[in-house]
């Protein structure tokens, strides 16, 4: 639902065999020669385990210590190794454990490198977050703001520790741990957020980014907040899928625009469903196969019979991916965390209002802030239905942060860093609208469009986006990037 990462199958016996195999490390502990001496890990014998203890708060010993998990994968091929590849899961929310399905699907990364997964703090093995409230599902909008309130409640001192600017310091710790001097890095979808956080501060470790899916993070997260740029981004996927389907004729986006109006105006109701416009823009972005934007002829066939009064195919969707309640299923919290994921955004993301202020306060602010934006911001939605939908004001009931990590530094040297940035153009979570305004932070990197690809790219393009991204990390220029111009 909206920017709420999307969880991952249950793997809960796989992960708690996984933990019976542990080498704890402590950041003074001595440098690994190898990965080969980290134990295997139980029930994938393609990674090893390990652990290194870190403080939850690095400027408050008192506040105790936290151990965070990752995995390697050693390279696979005869010849000595280049520089690693760390990696860092999306959502947030997401075990870097439960995406290595990602990279077992890309050999070609491995060959020569070493691949390093990392559970961001509050996910999997390193203290995953486990908010009943939000991991079992909410009912509606008011209950998702109560169970982000006990969620925040329940963390008390600690609500503010689990940040992209902490998250990249664990990062660096996991380095120095390994042995590793330079890291090259692949994130997708929120995983840049981090990446750029350790970018900023360790750019001397940096070999070289890969940043799929990703959002800029030097903004404040000003973008992915309310989702700028979303709306547009979705209107222009619908009518790209229409041009490459041989079936679809009509104006894709003049039934979007009917559709919005009509049910902006009159819901469409049965007896345990109603189609608002909250409810019309998750269809329009989840109401495809494998949680895909829904097809132009679905969108074309629900204009055209709601038009002659028929609400079937409206309601059928409906009934198939409901917005509300949410989530319905996340998985095990050791594979998905929405405590972690609301924790992570609420620390990381701008909010219009001060921490001080009280509830009342903040939503005054809220609403002035979301008045300001031009009307047409969010067309074809109302700013009402796609911030309602994108939750916006998710962060509005979070505790005062005590001691706030940003995300990256006010003064971020990151543009000379090597850097190719991904965007498939059918992605409907974090479209090429969005993923553009990264070029703001990396003017000199290599934009690559990815035909055909959701979200990330490298999920849908395993034939394609791995050989750009590992040319890439060997020369330092993207090579033949014609497989990412032919959709499949």
């Amino acid at each position: 639902m909206g920017k709420h990462g999307d969880p991952v199958t249950a793997r809960t016996a796989l992960l708690l065999a996984v933990s019976a195999a542990l080498l704890v490390l402590t950041p003074a502990a001595a440098r690994l020669a190898t990965p080969a001496k980290l134990p295997v890990c139980a029930g994938d014998s393609q990674w090893r385990c390990g652990d290194v203890v870190v403080p939850l708060d690095r400027a408050d010993p008192s506040a105790g210590s936290i151990q965070i998990a990752f995995y390697v994968s050693p390279h696979t091929g005869s010849g000595p190794a280049l520089e690693p590849i760390f990696i860092t899961p999306g959502g947030p929310g997401e075990s870097g454990w439960a995406e290595r399905f990602f990279y077992e699907k890309a050999p070609q990364l491995s060959v020569r490198h070493d691949l390093v997964l990392i559970d961001p703090r509050g996910t999997g093995r390193s203290g995953a977050i486990d908010c009943l409230d939000l991991q079992d599902g909410f009912r509606n909008y008011a209950a998702f703001h109560t169970a982000v309130e006990r969620c925040g409640r329940q963390l008390g001192a600690a609500a503010d520790r689990y940040g992209s600017g902490d998250v990249a310091l664990d990062v660096e710790d996991v380095r120095k741990a390994l042995g590793y001097d330079q890291i090259d890095y692949y994130a997708f979808s929120y995983g840049p957020v981090p990446e750029q956080g350790y970018a900023a501060r360790f750019p001397q470790h940096v070999h070289a980014l890969a940043v799929d899916a990703g959002l800029v993070a030097s903004d404040g997260g000003q973008f992915f907040a309310w989702g700028l740029g979303i709306p547009r981004g979705l209107m222009r996927i619908e009518r790209l899928l229409c041009r490459r389907s041989s079936s679809c004729h009509g104006n894709v986006a003049a039934a979007v625009r009917y559709l919005a109006a009509r049910v902006r105006a009159h819901p469409v109701k049965s007896r345990r469903i109603v189609v608002d416009e909250v409810e019309l823009i998750n269809l329009l972005s989840h109401g495809g196969d494998e949680g895909k934007m829904a097809p132009p002829k679905t969108i074309l066939r629900m204009a055209a019979a709601l038009r002659r009064g028929n609400r079937k195919p409206l309601l059928t969707l409906a009934r198939q991916h409901p917005f509300w309640p949410g989530p319905t299923d996340v998985g095990a919290i050791g594979d998905f965390s929405e405590g972690d994921n609301i924790a992570a955004q609420c620390s990381d993301l701008p909010a219009p209002w001060s921490p001080a202020d009280p509830i009342a306060v903040r939503r005054s602010k809220y609403t002035a802030a979301l008045s300001a934006f031009p009307k047409q911001t969010f067309a074809p939605f109302s700013a009402h239905g796609w911030t309602v939908f994108w939750v916006s004001d998710e962060c509005l009931h979070w505790p005062a942060p005590s001691r706030y990590e940003p995300a990256v530094p006010t003064t971020a040297p990151l543009r000379n860093l090597p850097t190719i940035i991904f965007s498939g153009d059918v992605d409907s979570t974090i479209p090429t609208e969005m993923t553009r305004h990264l070029l703001a932070e990396f003017p000199n990197a290599a934009f690559i469009t990815v035909a055909g690809a959701a979200h990330p790219a490298i999920g849908w393009r395993h034939d394609c986006v791995p050989k750009i991204a590992t040319h890439f990390f060997e020369t330092l220029v993207p090579g033949d990037t014609s497989c990412a111009r032919k959709p499949r």
